[in-house]
């Protein structure tokens, strides 16, 4: 449930900022004397735009990847720290469903272990179906 609040506030948040970004492009351009006035005035503000940056991974080199015909299963893939990232899936792709009693999924969690995001690929006993999942991470450092 805590990475789900997480993420909606990490897209709020995003989205906010882009709105204000889009709005102020299209009204007015920034005038670089005003802005250095705000950021004298409030030093907490300067001193965040300096701080921390967000960035994004690229998409792992390799789908975590699961072929049920061969043998069912999992396969985890490390993705970033969690302590300072968000993760989302970038790609499901499920193939070869026979019937209702294949199951396969992608997900991604937290391993409690090293503490990073990790991407799981998932197929279930007796499914014959092949999964493969992918991921990216938005991270603030």
């Amino acid at each position: 449930m805590k990475q789900v609040v997480v993420s909606g506030v990490v897209a709020a948040v995003v989205s906010f900022l882009v709105l204000e970004i889009g709005e102020r492009t299209r009204d007015e351009p920034i005038d670089e004397d005003v802005l250095a006035e705000h950021l004298a005035a409030h030093p907490l503000i300067a001193e965040r735009l300096d701080g921390p940056s967000l960035t994004y991974t690229d998409e792992l080199i390799q789908d975590g990847w699961v072929n049920g015909a061969r043998a069912p299963g999992a396969e985890h893939k490390p993705l970033a720290p969690a302590e300072s990232s968000i993760c989302y899936l970038t790609k499901v792709q499920i193939k070869g469903i026979q019937g209702p009693e294949d199951s396969s999924s992608c997900s991604i969690g937290i391993d409690d272990f090293t503490g990073y995001w990790q991407v799981t690929a998932a197929v279930e006993e007796g499914s014959r179906s092949e999964v493969r999942c992918n991921a990216r991470c938005l991270v603030w450092e």
